[in-house]
């Protein structure tokens, strides 16, 4: 069931109807920092971090274009008190499946454009490594929902993206208000 979003996106994206409309693909990586909003697995001023690297399609280009994507995400399993990229102990990785709109705000040709987007996340949970979190009672789901937003910025084929995510189910098994929230910076290129 983990693999099954990966699956359906590459088998849209390699289909010809969905080539013939297909507006661009986008190939990014970058750092992600996650916040949990339950103080019991997250205390003030810690965060999860780590890296990610995906790709979004884009269809119907223009001014709103459709966007699907997936995103391989891997953070520190319990959080920290600094931003720490690669080298956990403990970890998690997550697969990211993203669908939603894209608009473009402002545009001067094809040189320079600042855009938005609405997404909903679907995170499933692929992976864990190392101890998880001590807190009693405290159990990860095998994935979450989350609501992305942000802005990107393309100069060229080069794209620059700063994206937040707002979390609307809970991460960790019936607890309340243990939902995650992440804030990435992504770069990468447009093609």
């Amino acid at each position: 069931m983990k693999y099954f979003f990966l699956i359906v996106i590459s088998v849209f994206l390699s289909s010809q109807d969905a080539s013939a409309q297909l507006g661009g693909m986008r190939a990014y990586a970058g750092i992600t920092t996650m916040t949990n909003q339950d103080a019991n697995v997250n205390p003030e001023g810690q965060v999860y971090s780590g890296y990610h690297i995906g790709a979004d399609g884009r269809l119907m280009s223009g001014t709103m274009s459709f966007l699907v994507g997936a995103r391989y995400t891997s953070v520190s399993r319990i959080p920290q008190d600094g931003i720490q990229i690669f080298g956990h102990d403990s970890q998690v990785s997550i697969l990211n499946g993203r669908v939603g709109l894209g608009y473009n705000i402002i545009s001067f040709g094809e040189l320079f454009k600042i855009r938005t987007k609405a997404l909903g996340s679907f995170d499933l949970v692929i992976d864990t490594k190392g101890d998880p979190i001590s807190v009693p009672g405290y159990q990860l789901n095998d994935g979450w929902l989350g609501a992305v937003t942000g802005l990107g910025f393309d100069i060229g084929p080069f794209i620059l993206d700063v994206e937040y995510e707002f979390g609307i189910l809970n991460a960790y098994f019936q607890q309340p208000d243990s939902k995650f929230n992440s804030l990435s910076v992504s770069a990468g290129f447009f093609f």
